[in-house]
């Protein structure tokens, strides 16, 4: 028995059949298939295409450094807005893919603008911060 086991483990060969692992089987690279998960044979045809998984974000916001140094003021709340998540956090430099200068200026005048009252330090609970909505116009929409 041991040396079945030792012949398929170091082979590939499994009871006597020919068939190799190492062939051009190829486990869907597309998907992420988690263990102990329940999949439907559809999951694993491979002439379909897998879900896309990107990235998090819903809008693609590009912009330079030197736009932002120009444009970044904490009067011009509609461009401030797409360095902001939903939830109000500060979107981190390595995704604005802005300059060191250009995001501490960007945080500063959010922040400033914060604190004049012009935009909501937070968003949760409600929709997302929306440059020339009020709350009123919030508050009629969702019928409070």
């Amino acid at each position: 028995m041991d040396d079945k086991l030792k012949r398929a483990a170091t082979t590939g060969f499994v009871d006597g059949s020919d068939e190799s692992l190492d062939g051009d089987y190829m486990f869907r690279p597309d998907v992420t298939f988690i263990p102990g998960s329940d999949y439907s044979p559809e999951d694993l045809d491979l002439t379909k295409p897998g879900i896309q998984r990107g990235s998090q974000t819903t809008k693609e916001f590009q912009t330079t450094t030197k736009e932002v140094l120009k444009k970044a003021d904490f009067r011009n709340v509609r461009f401030l807005s797409n360095f902001l998540t939903e939830a109000g956090i500060i979107i981190k430099r390595s995704q604005t893919k802005i300059s060191a200068k250009a995001q501490r200026k960007v945080a500063r005048e959010i922040k400033t603008a914060r604190a004049f009252g012009l935009m909501p330090f937070t968003c949760m609970g409600t929709k997302p911060f929306i440059f020339g909505n009020s709350m009123q116009d919030h508050g009629e929409e969702s019928g409070i």
